[in-house]
């Protein structure tokens, strides 16, 4: 099958191009490469390079002018992002698309690069699919590509899809200089990990949206001015508006989002700002990772409750009463809950997924049942004052936690941190500490912060054996840049400084 498409595909772009594959690679070659890799080839991905090993650097770009990479080069391209996988695999926001379809992360090494847009994106094929994926799904990744999709079920379906796009002489052909490329589309010039975006994909067998065009018309025909105005600024064919992945809404004086019911496609919401009442027209957004509900007069988070895939939920300031709700939601890993009317944090400690939290602290109750959310790594506090020593060293209890940031607090000390076997990063915001003992004992802590913060015996951060870091003000940085035995970190300095302050500073950086 992948022979007689290549044949296909050759024959029509000879028509329009001079001869670009280039010769077949051998068995030992591909093996050589999976070596290297540590993985197996798909049958399909090997089989085309049993065809071309790519093409020759001055070719169109098989993949609607996006080159098809040598062995070679998929090595040399898929070496750059294993090197980076163990420090930035899950760095910033990824979406699969569909859901559950792609494993939502930022690199994976089990994603094999076969092109490139020569600005860190890819078209690759995927060995380690989600749960609903395909093992050998073509997908896009890379830099730029925060959603992904999947562009084919498999190779041959990608291939196939070129090779209909020629005989539909839907491309359109660019000259420049002593450079020809083609792309998909007639007269039009669009980088092809753009137009997948506008695709029914994945490419000949689309899943459908539930919506009909019918349903979609009738739906526009009853938005008022507000929402059609809405629609307008974000789509230019209104009937994509439905099929939208990222919606930001923020402040624009909704009281009605009954329009989102159509909108079933969202992966990330942000609807702060605005002053609806209800989350009823959310309830069938199933796909939803992220959604943002700051400063809203929302007080019930009942129609949330079928949302598996919810990742992130930002509810600060807003009217929210009671959090038992979420517990009912399984994927939840970020919650910013801080300012809330919420009294009784009990249910977090059944959010067995959440690992981020940003919360405000008025009494034991509440600090006693974040000390009991054994899952938590990064932890953000608000207002956490007049505690007794005793009821600080609940925070002991975290034994997985990474980071912790304290703002408008004052302390005596966080003793019960000194046991920390996790613990990386510590950050104070408007905040004061009466004995900072503790920071230097702390055996993992590798960075501290200091944001118009205070702690009356600073000295002691010098006793730290594993602090690597170090921001502050200058005359902070000043009392600790010559207590320490080795180098530290200090090219950060927050707030205003003189220019003698400066000097001083910039000749100890040398």
């Amino acid at each position: 099958m992948m022979q007689s498409i290549i044949c296909e595909i050759r024959e029509k772009l000879k028509q329009v191009f001079p001869s670009f594959l280039n010769p077949p690679a051998t068995e030992l070659e591909i093996q050589r490469v999976e070596k290297q890799m540590n993985l197996i080839f798909p049958e399909q991905l090997r089989a085309l390079y049993l065809l071309h090993n790519g093409e020759n650097e001055n070719g169109p770009g098989l993949f609607f002018g996006l080159p098809f990479l040598t062995l070679e080069d998929m090595l040399q391209e898929w070496k750059i992002w294993a090197d980076l996988e163990e420090e930035y695999a899950l760095e910033g926001d990824s979406y699969s698309i569909p859901t559950n379809y792609i494993k939502e992360r930022y690199i994976n090494r089990n994603w094999i690069p076969i092109s490139k847009d020569y600005g860190g994106n890819h078209i690759g094929i995927d060995i380690d699919p989600d749960v609903k994926g395909t093992c050998g799904q073509v997908i896009n990744f890379g830099r730029d590509e925060e959603i992904k999709y999947v562009i084919a079920e498999q190779l041959s379906d990608l291939l196939e899809f070129i090779n209909h796009t020629l005989k539909n002489r839907n491309y359109s052909i660019h000259h420049e200089e002593d450079y020809t490329y083609w792309s998909y589309g007639s007269n039009q010039n669009i980088h092809y990990l753009d137009v997948i975006r506008s695709l029914e994909l994945p490419v000949l067998k689309p899943i459908k949206s539930g919506n009909s065009e019918i349903v979609i018309k009738n739906w526009l025909e009853q938005l008022d001015n507000q929402w059609l105005e809405i629609v307008k600024k974000r789509v230019n064919n209104p009937i994509d508006f439905v099929k939208i992945k990222k919606l930001y809404l923020m402040r624009e004086n909704l009281t009605n989002i009954e329009p989102l019911t159509k909108c079933t496609e969202v992966r990330e919401l942000i609807l702060s700002g605005n002053h609806m009442t209800t989350l009823e027209p959310l309830k069938n957004m199933l796909s939803l990772k992220k959604l943002y509900l700051a400063h809203t007069p929302i007080t019930d988070l009942h129609d949330l409750v079928n949302l598996e895939h919810l990742q992130f939920l930002n509810i600060n300031r807003s009217k929210v009463k009671d959090c038992t709700q979420l517990a009912k939601l399984p994927s939840l890993k970020e919650l910013d809950m801080h300012e809330t009317e919420i009294e009784d944090y009990t249910a977090l400690t059944q959010c067995k997924s959440l690992e981020t939290l940003s919360i405000s602290i008025y009494n034991v109750k509440q600090l006693e049942a974040v000390s009991t959310i054994h899952t938590l790594k990064h932890l953000k506090i608000f207002e956490l004052n007049d505690f007794s020593e005793v009821d600080l060293n609940l925070l002991g209890k975290l034994t997985q936690l990474q980071s912790l940031e304290l703002v408008n607090s004052h302390l005596t000390n966080l003793d019960g941190l000194i046991s920390s076997k996790t613990l990386r990063e510590i950050k104070l915001k408007d905040t004061t500490i009466e004995d900072g003992t503790f920071l230097g004992k702390i055996t993992s802590l590798k960075a501290l912060e200091l944001n118009h913060s205070s702690i009356q015996n600073l000295s002691v951060v010098a006793m730290s054996e594993s602090l690597e870091r170090f921001a502050g003000s200058f005359s902070q940085f000043n009392i600790l840049k010559d207590l320490f035995h080795r180098t530290i970190d200090f090219s950060t300095i927050i707030g205003e400084m003189t220019d003698e302050e400066s000097d001083i500073w910039h000749q100890y950086l040398g």
